[in-house]
């Protein structure tokens, strides 16, 4: 037999490029401490690393260590490495299958390493256990719909369906024929599979960092509504789509009734928690398609697409109604807050976006001039719809 192609070679060789990838993934893991996902790949490399090793051993040390301890820290490393992905990809892995898995895979390689030894079932296990889960993480990478992850993740996949292609082949080559092509194909396989699947990894962390940012800049950092940057990019695009298509569109202002008087009677962070509890109602009781946004200090407003004047009061009414029912807990008994809504359609004499956002303001102020706690209709023709 070639040297290049032994077994303890190839098993080295393996673990070399194992250890490379390891070393890179501990490292992202110290950079990325936050993200769950990369402890798992560092982890899960390591130990992966370790038992390769232990593998690549055999016949030098005692069986027990080769064999058993080595596949023992293979089968979960390569577990933990795979399901770290999955969870990359947004899923829960089924934990307590994988590690019975493991566990019985190990109890075989201990049976058919001491008590009745047999090489083929060792060979086979191994490897079917690899496919196993390399299989499943790049299912969970094809499931993946996340903007620019979403590339990444499928050549993830295609890297470890080629990673389990080349298990398989490596075993239906070790029993139905003596060939070094299937070797060949597994360690050409690692070579091209591990690094590249490394860099990806690294890549989509780095995505996924971004896509955070952005969502942060586009989001209010107390009440999780989107903020007023984020609400004119929504409603340019909503506007133009309007117009384009004849839809209706309609806005809801939105304002808590005495909010200066709730701060000064119960403090500041009480008024925090009453912004959060006013948003979070109001988009319980929002549609999935329309917008909330924080437009600033305790005023919210609602961007309703496709939506006419009679259907934005009844989302209004209900919006008002989900708001006056939550109650807040403060330290003097529970409270609750009413809003006033100012509501407004398009009319076809507008040519901005802003000039609806004026009408509902406008309805707005009249609602508060009426006495608050209460739902004012726009006039599109009055003098100052338009400000």
């Amino acid at each position: 037999m070639i040297p290049l192609l032994d077994v303890r070679t190839l098993v080295l060789i393996y673990t070399g490029i194992r250890i490379g990838q390891a070393l890179v993934l501990v490292y992202l893991w110290r950079v990325q401490r936050n993200y769950p996902p990369a402890k798992d790949w560092a982890l899960g490399a390591l130990m992966s690393a370790v038992g390769l090793f232990l593998v690549g051993l055999r016949e030098l040390v005692p069986v027990w260590v080769s064999e058993v301890l080595g596949n023992a820290l293979l089968f979960p490393g390569w577990m933990i490495f795979d399901y770290g992905i999955v969870r990359a990809a947004g899923k829960q892995p089924p934990v307590k299958v994988g590690l019975t898995i493991c566990a019985l895979a190990i109890g075989s390689l201990a049976w058919h390493t001491l008590v009745s030894p047999d090489y083929r079932v060792l060979f086979v296990t191994q490897n079917l256990l690899f496919v196993i889960f390399d299989l499943y993480a790049a299912y969970a990478c094809l499931k993946v719909s996340e903007g620019s992850r979403t590339l990444t993740f499928r050549l993830i996949a295609m890297l470890l369906i080629l990673l389990a292609m080349s298990c398989l082949w490596r075993v239906a080559g070790g029993l139905a024929f003596s060939s070094p092509w299937p070797r060949l194909l597994w360690i050409a396989a690692a070579i091209i599979g591990f690094p590249m699947i490394t860099m990806l990894l690294a890549l989509q962390t780095s995505q996924k960092l971004q896509d955070e940012i952005n969502d942060q800049a586009r989001h209010d950092m107390l009440t999780g509504a989107f903020n007023r940057r984020a609400f004119d990019e929504f409603a340019k695009r909503e506007w133009s789509r309007t117009v384009r298509h004849s839809y209706p569109f309609s806005m809801l202002m939105v304002d808590i009734d005495h909010f200066k008087q709730f701060n000064d009677q119960h403090g500041h962070q009480m008024g925090d928690v009453a912004l959060i509890q006013v948003s979070e109602s109001a988009q319980a009781s929002l549609r999935p398609n329309d917008i909330w946004c924080r437009y600033g200090g305790e005023e919210f407003v609602a961007l309703l697409p496709d939506t006419t004047i009679e259907q934005a009061i009844v989302v209004a009414e209900r919006l008002h109604s989900s708001v006056e029912k939550a109650m807040i807990a403060t330290p003097s008994g529970l409270r609750n807050v009413s809003v006033s809504i100012g509501v407004a359609e398009r009319s076809s004499t507008q040519s901005q976006w802003t000039e609806v956002l004026a009408v509902s303001d406008a309805a707005l102020y009249k609602a508060k001039a009426a006495g608050r706690n209460r739902i004012v209709v726009g006039d599109n023709s009055a003098p100052d719809a338009t400000g």
